[in-house]
């Protein structure tokens, strides 16, 4: 256990210094901020348009450090053989896997938590309280990048870093339309197609079920039991990828 602290801790430093994450830091600020121009506006819309724009803002923050920073934690290492020199020690790779892993999540959660403070302080200004559901939309969106980062890193193992993108960037644009597939598939005449929206929806985990951020917008309440299903839901899903992840990793030569 200490062992994957350690590279965990490791890892959340090398990634605080690398600049894509101040560009996205500052991305997703002058995002929020274009949305108090954009609300003046609809003076009546303006908290809301505030909201989705910060939504957006950190979502895209969190997908983007999930999947672009994800699918260099293995594939960086093992191009350079620095892996090598940190296998020679009493760690396993499925011990570097999960540190590593660990790593870019705290950063990912602290990501969220910044963005989320300064959305929070300009909706302060205007009058906008905090409420259960604005938490509970930043938990959906921290949940979906968890997930992600279990796919970018079971590619990872056995892919290219731009492969890697690529198929977590398919597996991202998929999740969100798994509902809908389903719609067709049921309306659909045709077997093959019907089989072939089955099997996906399968194979491929349904993000929608964390799709949480309009929640403050409309002001909807998310029951407790769909939250606690969607996080057993979003746990089961990573902790199965980054096993298969650490299965595949524990065969390869890296000689």
């Amino acid at each position: 256990m200490k062992s994957i602290l350690v590279i965990a801790q490791n890892t959340y430093r090398e990634i605080f210094r690398d600049r894509i994450l101040y560009g996205l830091m500052v991305f997703g600020v002058l995002l929020i901020l274009l949305s108090l121009a954009l609300g003046e506006l609809s003076f009546s819309e303006q908290s809301r348009i505030t909201i989705n724009f910060g939504f957006t803002a950190i979502h895209i923050g969190a997908m983007i450090l999930s999947i672009f920073v994800g699918s260099t934690l293995v594939g960086r290492e093992i191009e350079k053989k620095t892996i090598m020199t940190l296998l020679v020690r009493p760690i396993s790779r499925t011990q570097f896997l999960i540190g590593k892993s660990l790593g870019l999540m705290a950063v990912i959660f602290a990501s969220i938590l910044i963005l989320a403070l300064v959305l929070f302080g300009i909706l302060a200004t205007l009058h906008q309280s905090l409420s259960w559901d604005f938490l509970v939309g930043l938990y959906g969106v921290f949940l979906e990048a968890m997930l992600l980062l279990g796919v970018t890193l079971f590619f990872g193992t056995f892919a290219s870093p731009i492969l890697s993108v690529s198929f977590s960037i398919g597996i991202f644009l998929i999740g969100h339309w798994l509902d809908s597939l389903k719609f067709f598939t049921e309306k659909s005449s045709s077997p093959a197609f019907r089989y072939l929206g089955r099997i996906t929806s399968q194979v491929v985990p349904n993000l929608e079920y964390f799709n949480w951020r309009t929640l403050s917008i409309y002001e909807t309440k998310m029951p407790l039991s769909q939250v606690l299903m969607a996080s057993a839901y979003a746990m089961a899903w990573s902790a199965l990828l980054v096993a298969a992840a650490a299965a595949i990793l524990r065969k390869r030569d890296f000689g």
